[in-house]
């Protein structure tokens, strides 16, 4: 029994060759690919070799095809054409018979996929027969997508095609065009947006409707100022009782006692679903129901009592009426940020002993104002904005003032806008204070925060200043070369 031998791998380098298909070295490629594909498919493979005419694989028309080399004789080769201007055909690829497994079929992708990106090609599509399994797992270790089902028995399919994408390693850098993205929709928004705002902009200072000497007349005047005063105090008063009284009900409502959780719930859905200014007119109106309030025995005897109008001025009820409004809101604010807290905080604290008024004021509440302060921030400006529905009480806030005043002289849009400035410059004050409250509460889970508005400034004042003593410090002479120790 005779032993069959392999020629042992040569040392020296392959050679990688471009060559016509009418090459003599091309002829044992193509004999042995007919032998090969006969024997496994029991077919001629003349028929399947001339599909492709051989100008498809020659570099006018998008194709080539390529040997390896050792010493003089081709052992492997391979050739791809034109699939469409994108994508390169890889066929033939062949290894001769006696130098399989030294992963020369490997090399022949390799290099035709090189030379098909140096030509411009992004995509390589090829396809092998079922019935060749080596050249399945070529391609799989390759790196090629099949574009078939995988999981099917191979008997099944007639044709395996893959792909692969090509990365841009067959172009110089320096020949690539860079081209910026184009994002022309946006540009026509930004375009649309600057022309409206612009011709806002031109209508308030040249439209003599908004009468500016007017709005410059009241906007500091003393009525005006008093009249933001009450509207401040409106707004700090119902803020902190209406969380103070929400915290409370939010606590309520995560007590473990139904008649806690039974009262909070109530309360909060009949305060939700009043309007604010039903429940101001009521709280107005309290004397018409009840003419003196007192204190004494339940269902018994009034120990001491006072008229209503007395203890409950114009001013006490729409405070009292913006707080039982607010709490109902700042009770499901407080709450909702409670329960972002991780339940394992409670049971850490509770294991160390610590009791239970000090775990809320120490531990939950200050890792649940990360969670309430954005929505009660925005309660908070609603609420300044709010106060202006207490014109029904007639008091004497901006937006009832400024009603009186244009009521009096007829000039109903300056002083409009005289609201609308004192509005927006408050609701701005309140928003900076919203963003430091926030960052300061922060520093839990971001030890470096981003700078503020402010230290962005100095330091954009800083290196403008550093940028211009740098430009106007005279140049002094040069010393003499190697002068330095």
């Amino acid at each position: 029994m005779s032993a069959v031998t392999r020629p042992r791998p040569s040392r020296e380098p392959l050679t990688v060759v471009r060559v016509p298909v009418t090459d003599p070295r091309v002829e044992p490629l193509l004999r042995e690919l007919g032998d090969e594909y006969a024997t496994r498919y029991g077919t001629d493979a003349h028929t399947e070799l001339a599909r492709y005419p051989d100008e498809e694989f020659t570099e006018p028309h998008g194709g080539t095809l390529l040997l390896l080399l050792e010493h003089g004789e081709p052992v492997a080769g391979g050739a791809f054409r034109r699939y469409d201007p994108a994508t390169a055909e890889l066929k033939r690829i062949w290894t001769h018979s006696a130098h399989r497994r030294r992963g020369l079929g490997r090399r022949v992708v390799a290099e035709l996929e090189r030379e098909a990106g140096a030509r411009g090609y992004r995509r390589v599509f090829l396809t092998t027969g079922p019935r060749q399994p080596e050249a399945r797992g070529l391609y799989l270790a390759a790196g090629y997508t099949p574009l078939f089902d995988t999981d099917a028995e191979p008997a099944s399919l007639r044709l395996l095609p893959f792909e692969k994408y090509l990365p841009d390693h067959g172009r110089d850098p320096d020949t690539l065009k860079v081209v910026p993205v184009r994002h022309y929709a946006r540009w026509a928004a930004a375009v649309a947006v600057v022309v409206l705002v612009a011709q806002f902009g031109h209508g308030l200072a040249t439209n003599p409707v908004w009468e500016w000497d007017v709005f410059r007349a009241y906007f500091l005047s003393e009525t005006i100022v008093q009249a933001v005063w009450v509207t401040l105090q409106l707004t700090a008063y119902a803020t902190a009782l209406g969380f103070l009284l929400g915290t409370a009900l939010a606590f309520m409502r995560l007590s473990r006692s139904p008649v806690l959780r039974t009262v909070a719930w109530t309360y909060i859905w009949i305060f939700r679903s009043i309007p604010m200014i039903v429940q101001l007119v009521f709280w107005f109106n309290l004397s018409a129901l009840y003419e003196r309030l007192g204190v004494g025995i339940p269902f018994g005897p009034v120990l001491w009592s006072v008229d209503s109008n007395s203890l409950i001025g114009t001013m006490g009820a729409a405070i009292i009426g913006l707080t039982l409004h607010q709490a109902a809101y700042a009770a499901e604010i407080v709450r909702g940020g409670v329960i972002a807290v991780d339940h394992g905080q409670l049971e850490a604290a509770a294991a160390l002993g610590i009791p239970r008024p000090r775990q809320i004021r120490r531990i939950v509440l200050p890792q649940a104002m990360r969670a309430i302060l954005p929505t009660a921030g925005n309660e908070i400006i609603g609420m300044l904005k709010g106060t202006s529905v207490v014109y029904v009480m007639a008091i004497g806030e901006l937006f009832y003032q400024v009603q009186v005043i244009y009521g009096r002289n007829g000039r109903v849009i300056p002083l409009l806008l005289v609201a609308t400035a004192w509005y927006v410059l408050l609701t701005s004050l309140l928003s900076v204070a919203q963003y430091y409250v926030e960052r300061h509460f922060a520093r839990g889970s971001n030890r470096t925060p981003p700078p503020t508005p402010f230290q962005r400034a100095r330091r954009l004042v800083r290196d403008l200043r550093a940028s211009t003593a740098g430009r106007d410090r005279p140049v002094g002479p040069l010393g003499p070369l190697g002068g330095g120790r």
